[in-house]
Formats: structure tokens, sequence, C-alpha cells
């Protein structure tokens, strides 16, 4: 079972990708949108993904069985390197709010940390 954070950090994720949707599309042009959520959609997944491969490699580690969760990480991110050149070589995004919506679990993870620290800390 993954940490409460980390399911924080990932519907943070996917609420960012909402919202900055949203406001693109009520504030950019329809391609600038489109890019934007490709990239903040393939960010979405990578986490997706990532959190069902660390969630089973930390579960089969804690039972003491050597399972194959550590190496499915390569072809996973493989994967996604392949998936970012087809979205920046072959479709017609624009590489900037490609990468804008691609950094949006940046924040996610910023945004968790922060809240965690603050809760954590004693009040006076």
């Amino acid at each position: 079972m993954a940490s409460p954070s980390i399911h924080r950090i990932e519907r943070l994720n996917y609420g960012l990708t909402a919202v900055g949707t949203l406001i693109a599309l009520l504030t950019q042009s329809p391609s600038i949108t489109l890019r934007f959520a490709v990239g903040a959609a393939l960010t979405c997944l990578n986490f997706l993904v990532l959190r069902k491969l660390i969630v089973k490699w930390t579960t089969e580690a804690a039972q003491g069985k050597s399972g194959n969760a550590s190496l499915l990480m390569l072809p996973k991110m493989i994967a996604m390197m392949g998936l970012v050149a087809v979205a920046v070589l072959l479709l017609p995004v624009n590489v900037i709010a490609f990468a804008i919506g691609y950094s949006v679990f940046i924040a996610s993870i910023i945004i968790e940390t922060i809240a965690s620290v603050r809760s954590a800390s004693p009040r006076p």
C-alpha cells in the first residue's frame, strides 16, 4: 500500500493538471492548451505507473521476496522517454507548453512537501 503522501501527490497532480488545462483553455489558443494537456497527461501516466511499481517493489521487499518490480523501472523509463519523443517529434507540439504541462508533477511534490512539513512542525 502506498503512503498517504504518495496518494496526495498523485491527486494533486491530477488536480493541478485539470486546473492548468482549464486555465490554458480560457487564456491560450487551443493548440497551446492541447500541448499543455498532453504533457500533463504524460506526467500523470508516469506517476501512476511509478506508484504502482514502487508499491509492488516495497511490498515484495517487506515480505522478503525478490520480485521483478525493480526490473520494470528501466522499461517504464524507456517507454516514457519514447512517448515524450513521439509527442515532441511527431505531434505539432509547442515544446514550451509541453514542458510546462510535463512539469506539473514537480509542483505537486513541492506542495505536498510543504504541507507535510507544516503539519509535522509543532505549533507554538
